[in-house]
């Protein structure tokens, strides 16, 4: 990969320009992109899902390294108007980390997408199933969540005092998804994940429609209403949110703690200071 220096054309600052490059180049293995303000060429993905506000693309050169996202959000309200999921395309574009609050994660996205190309259609989309070792579909991964811990910056204990002794947007940590929650979430930013065994957490979190849940995986502090009950240094970051249905339905309303949901097959996205799911369809009870 290479990089060209910041240059002025008449009196025009034009950003980095980084040349072809793949998604876990602009994902990179920390919270923050490696490229953000920067503008890159030539980057090619497998569309797996389509939003209202864009769409997400997934790596076709994935590598093995388990803390580098292979998918990546490509925001803009019109890319997918004459794309479907399928089909495997090149674009230009900005790599931007945003966030509606300070109080927030930064999502890293790609912004202002330019000469998007159609390279092939109809091309198979798989979801990387949650709780399993994964080969092929985006490298050689293992995709079980930590049980105990949020993040190495809470000293092993999320509920410790002094909390918030660091700011993971301001260290910017290198992700470490087989001990950290979070660490394991962001390393799946923007991927199309399927959860088998999905068990509700209790009733609709917030006004949106989320749902609080856990998967066919390994799980910490199980107690006999299918809770997960929360102790000293385990705070069950092995949790999801199911969030808001790509498709404009909602989530069920009757969702109790212990309640079995039907599979859900979605993107992983933080906003609004949680990570979620955000299904394709809505699950049922």
């Amino acid at each position: 990969m290479k990089f060209s220096q910041s240059f002025t054309v008449f009196g025009l600052i034009l950003a980095p320009l980084a040349s072809a490059i793949t998604v876990a180049e602009i994902t990179g293995d920390k919270y923050l992109s490696p490229l953000s303000g920067s503008t890159f060429t030539n980057l090619t993905g497998l569309v797996t899902a389509k939003g209202p506000n864009g769409l997400w693309i997934r790596s076709t050169q994935p590598d093995d390294d388990e803390r580098t996202s292979e998918s990546v959000y490509v925001f803009n309200r019109t890319i997918g108007a004459n794309l479907t999921v399928g089909d495997i395309i090149t674009l230009d574009g900005n790599v931007t980390e945003f966030r509606t609050s300070n109080a927030y994660l930064f999502l890293t996205e790609v912004t202002n997408p330019q000469n998007v190309q159609v390279v092939s259609k109809g091309n198979p989309v798989e979801p990387v199933l949650l709780g399993t070792r994964t080969s092929g579909i985006i490298g050689d991964k293992d995709v079980s969540p930590p049980t105990e811990q949020y993040s190495g910056l809470d000293n092993g204990d999320v509920f410790g005092v002094p909390n918030n002794v660091s700011r993971i947007s301001e260290v910017n940590p290198q992700l470490d998804p087989t001990q950290y929650g979070n660490d394991f979430w962001e390393s799946l930013s923007g991927e199309l994940v399927a959860i088998q065994g999905v068990t509700a957490l209790g009733r609709q979190a917030n006004r949106f429609g989320d749902i609080w849940a856990y998967g066919n995986w390994t799980v910490t502090g199980l107690n006999s209403r299918g809770g997960l009950t929360i102790s000293d240094r385990d705070s069950n970051p092995e949790t999801i949110l199911i969030g808001p249905p790509l498709d404009g339905t909602r989530n069920p309303n009757t969702t109790k703690l212990g309640d079995t949901l039907t599979d859900v097959t979605g993107i992983i996205q933080h906003a609004f200071g949680f990570y979620a799911i955000l299904p394709l369809i809505a699950p049922r009870v």
